[in-house]
């Protein structure tokens, strides 16, 4: 880009108060360099979608800078995929998987300015949901069954913060989960199975790090479904822990698929990027190339 406007999107909650911290920073430096910053701050979640739009609509910036988490990444993309506008992303949430995905984990603002001005975005596939409330995209993993049912009971947690959360919901959902019948479509081919999860992944990690799907590849446009079939307590025990290396990938109840499209039916609920979705039948299709952003540095 040349000297035009950047649009800061942030969510002033994430890294308690980080966010704001960081985007300071950001507009201390671009007066420095001339660029001109514009801040979106959306008050709630709910505003988010609709202040990102709003501000877009002038067609005045030639990027935006997103500053917060996974949360603020995914709501990004409901307004930014499948348009021009490149969008970088600077860590400030508790996963930062697509930021990772980009490896982009710098907060220094002079990096990210001079990646911004001297460097191309490349465009990496995301993934669209159609399902009850209407059709959602995602940059990084939809998960249903064990994992969704642990997001699910870790956002009642409001005690405890950060993995910790995750974790203590990981122990507690174990104590009582089954595994779930699923009827399954992909490219058209009809299956049915018994499985612990199911995702569809995008990008490799979630939840901060973990390698659900090490060989996905955003650019090829193909979605990776993931299945784990049922194994006992212990077994899960053993094995999802693993997910944080991918060395899950070697276990013989773990399947692996490509494909462009899939729809899951199941009585269970799907995450998105760590953003509820809601109970399924969801179906999922992979947008090639509909995201622009910046990667590697």
């Amino acid at each position: 880009m040349t000297k035009g406007r950047v649009l800061l999107f942030i969510n002033p909650k994430a890294g308690r108060g980080r966010a704001v911290s960081i985007a300071n920073e950001l507009i201390s430096y671009a007066r420095k360099i001339s660029i001109g910053c514009v801040v979106v701050e959306p008050a709630s979640s709910a505003e988010i979608i609709s202040d990102l739009a709003a501000a877009l609509s002038s067609g005045e910036f030639e990027a935006v800078i997103g500053i917060g988490g996974d949360g603020l990444v995914h709501h990004a993309i409901q307004v930014l995929a499948g348009t021009s506008l490149p969008l970088y992303v600077v860590p400030a949430g508790t996963g930062n998987d697509f930021a990772r995905s980009n490896e982009s984990l710098t907060i220094s603002p002079k990096a990210i300015f001079d990646a911004i001005r001297s460097k191309d975005p490349i465009s990496v596939d995301t993934g669209a949901i159609s399902f009850a409330g209407g059709v959602r995209k995602f940059g990084q993993i939809l998960s249903t069954g064990f994992d969704a049912q642990v997001n699910e009971r870790a956002n009642q947690n409001n005690f405890v913060s950060g993995k910790m959360k995750y974790n203590l919901a990981m122990l507690a959902e174990i104590k009582k989960f089954r595994k779930i019948h699923y009827e399954l479509e992909v490219d058209g081919k009809a299956r049915v199975v018994e499985a612990m999860l199911i995702a569809v992944a995008n990008g490799q990690t979630y939840g901060g790090g973990m390698r659900l799907c090490p060989m996905a590849d955003r650019q090829d446009g193909l979605l990776d479904i993931m299945i784990l079939h049922p194994v006992s307590k212990p077994e899960l025990m053993k094995v999802f822990p693993k997910v944080y290396s991918g060395r899950h990938i070697t276990h013989p109840a773990v399947e692996f698929q490509r494909a462009r499209k899939i729809k899951i039916s199941a009585d269970t609920v799907a995450y998105a990027d760590g953003e509820r979705i809601g109970k399924l039948p969801v179906s999922i299709e992979v947008l090639p190339r509909s995201l622009r952003t910046w990667s590697g540095n």
